[in-house]
């Protein structure tokens, strides 16, 4: 079976590494010059669950694509897979208790996630830090880039591939598995753009000492080859993706009101914007697109895309090929573009 799939970033990769694996002949578009050239590009990217206070459908749909995620990546080599860890610090009362909801509901064994307060934190970093946290001791990061090349070995790549018309396609099967480009095809979609850049800055010898991620409104990792990342701005609404200094400002102003002190020093070495999608409800879109009998959907992964693309890869190479679904049905019914089907 012929599945054409447009979009050549983490969703359309995920899914072709997925399909290619059934026996499948998946065959990628992609309308930029390389892989990843949009949003999956980034060298480094941090991957979390989304949170929620309380269990459903949003969380099971998470945690489910945060153990594929694991067991996956413990398969791959040359991702620069760093299982770290990651701290999700609690910065306001209203975080604090959202997070204690989600430790408590969620239901996840100390292995995989406790809080923490913030002296031990401040052990798990390697710096000294001042709130409590959530610690997920499997977090970390891989290069989206990487990933994305690694998901599309052995599968039929046509670069620099412009799809004007789904019809002009020969396959059995389309899917649209992209960001703010796929609106073009599925119009009454609510795809909402969200520009985001990224800073990398050199490491110095305070924040050479940091062990783990720490997630705040932002994030930094720890260094790698010398060379923190940090991030990202959120940009709703923006198409541009030109760099912007003041948004490298305030990348590292979100460190500084975290851990005081620890932005000095650092330099900015590398900048990198570009722009994802995410649907009205912040939740994927995956499914098949209403009004067509032969032509899916994957996109709206947001910033969780490292998780959701993979997951959404599974849920869609069932339906596709017919096969039990490996998630419940209402997490399906949520993540189903029939979901803003408007009634009366």
């Amino acid at each position: 079976m012929k599945i054409a799939i447009i979009g050549g970033g983490m969703a359309g990769c995920a899914l072709a590494c997925v399909l290619r694996e059934t026996g499948a002949e998946p065959v990628i578009y992609e309308a930029g010059p390389t892989l990843a050239s949009g949003a999956s590009g980034n060298s480094c990217g941090l991957y979390n669950p989304r949170f929620s206070a309380l269990r459903g459908a949003e969380s099971d749909f998470y945690a489910a694509a945060y153990s594929q995620a694991l067991r996956h990546f413990r398969s791959l080599e040359d991702i620069d897979w760093t299982p770290c860890g990651s701290l999700h610090l609690m910065t306001s009362d209203k975080i604090q208790g959202r997070l204690h909801r989600t430790c408590a509901n969620w239901g996840w064994d100390a292995a995989h996630m406790r809080l923490v307060d913030a002296n031990e934190a401040s052990q798990l970093a390697g710096i000294e830090l001042h709130h409590d946290a959530l610690y997920l001791p499997e977090g970390g990061s891989v290069s989206p880039k990487k990933l994305c090349a690694v998901y599309a070995r052995n599968v039929e790549v046509h670069l620099n591939t412009r799809i004007e018309k789904l019809d002009d396609l020969d396959a059995s099967i389309t899917v649209l598995a992209g960001g703010p480009a796929v609106a073009k095809f599925a119009p009454t979609l609510p795809l909402i753009p969200v520009r985001g850049q990224i800073t990398q800055v050199t490491a110095t010898a305070a924040s050479a000492a940091l062990k783990c991620n720490i997630c705040h409104s932002g994030y930094m990792t720890p260094a790698r080859d010398g060379v923190h990342t940090l991030g990202a701005t959120f940009q709703p609404d923006q198409m541009e993706t030109a760099l912007r200094d003041e948004d490298d400002q305030e990348n590292i102003g979100k460190l500084a009101e975290i851990v005081p002190g620890l932005e000095q020093g650092l330099k900015t070495v590398g900048q990198r914007a570009s722009v994802r999608a995410t649907s009205r409800n912040r939740f994927p879109i995956i499914g098949k697109l209403p009004g067509h009998d032969a032509v899916y959907i994957s996109a709206a992964h947001g910033s969780y895309g490292i998780l959701s693309s993979l997951m959404g890869a599974h849920l869609l190479a069932d339906m596709i090929l017919d096969r039990p679904p490996c998630l419940p049905s209402d997490v399906i019914k949520a993540l189903s573009p029939q979901r803003f089907k408007k009634r009366g």
